[in-house]
């Protein structure tokens, strides 16, 4: 098997060099080949896994969310995927508790090496492909909008802190939503995507009992009402995703959106497109490691 480990120097508090050498400890002990890229600019991701898919087995990344969305998109681009793993060196790292891999570099590796990989859907909003979210409205956009500065000196404090600023923004935009031969027409303050029950590190074990290979994907719709809308949001999350009685909860494999052209989309945190979109379900398109506990959860 031949390795190629990914990995972006700044992501979380840009400490993961230090693992480096624990790494390539871990790959001679257990005979294994293994090359290293190291991130030289922002989306060099994208354009490396696309490049080198056919010269490797496995791709390991490690870093954030937004770093494992350029792998994604690199390899989606490619007609031969290798296998993914992913080391959590980011703030929230939604896809790694996803995929249930250990903070522990060691154990994760562990389980890469031992596991049997599954096939995940891959999801897509416009040219743009993703995991798990994109969502647009309010607190959309603190997952990219906070600085790499305040990320290390804060941490996940610093997304709380940009979250708590957001509120305070009066959203409204129109929409227009195809899907399932239906059209629903609202105006909203929030669009949520997600095609599990996690995201900023919250987990939202009420939103749905979606999984991660059934080739759908889910979209709540957070109405504009007059009386304390900011609050429903809160109330909402605080409640594990729990759907309000003004709100819209859709399920399907292919979405057309038409919206306001100033509208910002996102795809698993990571800015990615702007005003009309059409959301896209690729069925099965991704071969990852995931615990045994969480595909008994997600799959």
């Amino acid at each position: 098997m031949k390795y190629l480990l990914m990995y972006n120097p700044v992501s979380g508090k840009a400490k993961f060099h230090q693992k480096l050498e624990l790494i390539k400890t871990f790959f001679n002990e257990h005979h294994l080949e293994l090359d290293i890229y190291e991130s030289k600019r922002p989306r060099d991701l994208e354009q490396v896994a696309f490049e080198r898919a056919k010269m490797y087995d496995v791709f390991l990344v490690a870093g954030g969310d937004g770093t494992i969305n350029e792998v994604v998109n690199g390899m989606m681009k490619s007609n031969i995927r290798p296998k993914l793993g992913v080391l959590p060196t980011g703030t929230a790292n939604d896809i790694a508790a996803i995929f249930g891999m250990s903070k522990n570099i060691r154990k994760a590796l562990k389980r890469i090496i031992e596991l049997e990989p599954v096939k995940i859907d891959v999801n897509q909003v416009n040219d743009t492909y993703f995991i798990y979210t994109t969502s647009c409205g309010m607190l959309s956009k603190i997952s990219y909008d906070v600085s790499r500065r305040r990320i290390r000196k804060y941490g996940y404090l610093a997304y709380v802190f940009a979250g708590m600023r957001d509120l305070i923004v009066d959203y409204n935009f129109p929409l227009k939503i195809y899907y399932n031969n239906t059209l629903l027409e609202t105006d909203a303050m929030m669009v949520l995507g997600l095609s599990t029950n996690r995201v900023g590190g919250i987990r939202l074990f009420n939103f749905s009992k979606n999984k991660l290979n059934d080739g759908l994907f889910e979209l709540r719709i957070f109405t504009r009402v007059r009386l304390f809308r900011r609050l429903r949001i809160l109330s909402s999350f605080i409640r594990g995703g729990i759907k309000l009685k003004e709100d819209y909860h859709l399920a399907s494999g292919h979405f057309k959106i038409e919206t306001n052209p100033d509208v910002m989309w996102n795809a698993d945190g990571e800015s990615a497109t702007k005003g009309n979109v059409v959301i896209q379900t690729h069925q099965e398109a991704l071969n990852v490691f995931m615990t045994s506990k969480n595909r008994k959860k997600y799959l």
